[in-house]
């Protein structure tokens, strides 16, 4: 299982606001996959992710934590 950080914006830009998701996933297609499916996920058009951690142990794939704004989310 893999930690992926993702960053998602509205309207398809970068100038609106940021919501950031904190996802646990074996692909970052997967994980993405997770981000468009939530409630805040589908209100939002570009997806980037910005850090990748490898080889954690972890239950299933899930969304761990999420948090608007320009910060990465506590988690």
């Amino acid at each position: 299982m893999h930690i992926f950080m993702i960053e998602a914006y509205g309207e398809g830009s970068t100038d609106g606001a940021i919501h950031h998701f904190t996802v646990q996933a074996e692909t970052l297609d997967e994980a993405i996959d997770i981000v468009r499916r939530s409630a805040q996920g589908q209100r939002c058009q570009r997806f980037d992710a910005t850090e990748h951690r490898r080889d954690f142990e972890a239950g299933g794939p899930g969304i761990i934590s999420e948090g608007n704004g320009p910060g990465i989310p506590p988690g």
